[in-house]
């Protein structure tokens, strides 16, 4: 009887022991806040229970191999607000923290994203940049609280603007460079705050309920996509009177050039090939004329809402064209100071914001400093009492 209660306590130990929590240590900790986790295997599933990171403000895993960062993976972050994945082989990702800020994944080969369908307040900046991810699960509507969301330079092929619906908060919304040939949104769809909308470099045509689906909608990026003439001339006096601000433009076109945007009437078939360089238009002067344009070069890059004419013709044409380059050379200097105003403002605001959001941090982190020095002294109390 007594072999019998040595042995199940013995295999109760090694079990206890295989189940002890494996520490992953920080390769560098800079100012005692954020930790570099580098060059990691985790592949079994089995071990990801016991996986543990040390609690600091922000973790930053790279040149790892995790072929799955799971929901225990998640869990064993403890307090961290900001983790970053970047520049390692991790396939997938399936979300789910009350505690993250921020979730950035750069780089990581991601083909597969799941998010538990559970409402989440607190995950503020989703970033998930450079990866082979080609489509999004609809429970990233569960994720209210987000006030950036960067998409870029994955291969998403097409998004449901719906699911953005209840992010209350969503300010950035970056879906550039990747492979979007379609937006889906219904005709009520509201994007209360978004003022930052950066859909370049996609296969779109147009953009559902433009602009009223964005009623705060001041900046955005609509170069080298396949918009349809219709709709960017209908949509080109509607921009100027809300105030956005078109941040680019394109350059040649293989079909026409609308508001500085290269649009067609069919879409083109194979839209790769159709792809273009920026170039600079030269206008020489004719001989026999007294029209004489020397050193003046027409470059589309930048110009917001500009209408690029054909540069054939006869000398009337011609001068008719010089004329309303001109005037929109004004327009635009004129844009350039008030922007540069705006920009000037903006950062001044960005710089107090920046300095009361440190003062904030700063404080919280003493507050926090001060209440686990508390928790532990109270924990080597109750242990010195137990022993």
């Amino acid at each position: 009887m007594t072999h019998i209660f040595l042995t199940w306590i013995l295999l109760f130990f090694l079990r206890f022991e295989s189940l002890e929590a494996k520490l992953y240590p920080c390769s560098r900790l800079l100012n005692g806040r954020t930790c570099y986790v580098e060059n990691v295997t985790i592949e079994s599933w089995g071990d990801h229970a016991s996986v543990q990171f040390q609690d600091v403000l922000q973790i930053i895993i790279e040149s790892s191999n995790i072929s799955l960062f799971s929901l225990e993976l998640f869990a064993s972050l403890g307090e961290t607000d900001f983790l970053t994945l970047k520049d390692s082989n991790i396939h997938s990702v399936n979300f789910s923290s009350d505690t993250l800020n921020s979730l950035k994944i750069h780089k990581t080969d991601l083909k597969n994203l799941s998010i538990v369908p559970v409402p989440n307040n607190n995950l503020n900046t989703l970033m998930i940049n450079r990866n082979p991810l080609t489509t999004l699960p609809d429970s990233i509507r569960y994720l209210y609280g987000l006030s950036i969301l960067d998409l870029s330079q994955n291969r998403l092929e097409t998004i449901n603007l719906d699911w953005f619906r209840q992010m209350t908060k969503l300010i950035v919304l970056d879906l550039s460079w990747n492979r979007l040939t379609k937006l889906d949104g219904s005709s009520d769809l509201r994007l209360q705050q978004v003022k930052n909308l950066w859909i370049n470099h996609n296969h779109l045509t147009q953009i559902p309920w433009f602009p009223i689906a964005f009623p705060k909608l001041e900046r955005i990026r609509l170069s080298d996509n396949y918009w349809s003439c219709p709709w960017i001339l209908s949509m080109r006096q509607i921009i100027w009177d809300h105030k956005i601000t078109l941040y680019d433009s394109d350059g040649a076109c293989s079909e026409r050039i609308e508001g500085g945007l290269c649009c067609y009437d069919v879409t083109p078939e194979d839209p790769e090939a159709s792809r273009y360089e920026l170039i600079e238009i030269l206008v020489q002067p004719q001989t026999g004329s007294d029209l004489m344009i020397d050193d003046q070069v027409v470059n589309a890059t930048n110009a917001t809402e500009m209408v690029l004419p054909s540069v054939n013709g006869s000398c009337a044409e011609l001068l008719s064209q010089i004329s309303y380059l001109r005037q929109g050379r004004v327009r635009l200097a004129k844009e350039k100071v008030e922007l540069e105003q705006r920009y000037e403002k903006k950062v001044a605001s960005l710089q107090n914001i920046l300095r009361s959001v440190r003062e904030d941090l700063e404080e919280s982190e003493k507050e926090v400093s001060q209440y686990r020095l508390k928790e532990r002294l109270q924990l080597m109390a109750k242990t010195s009492k137990l022993n």
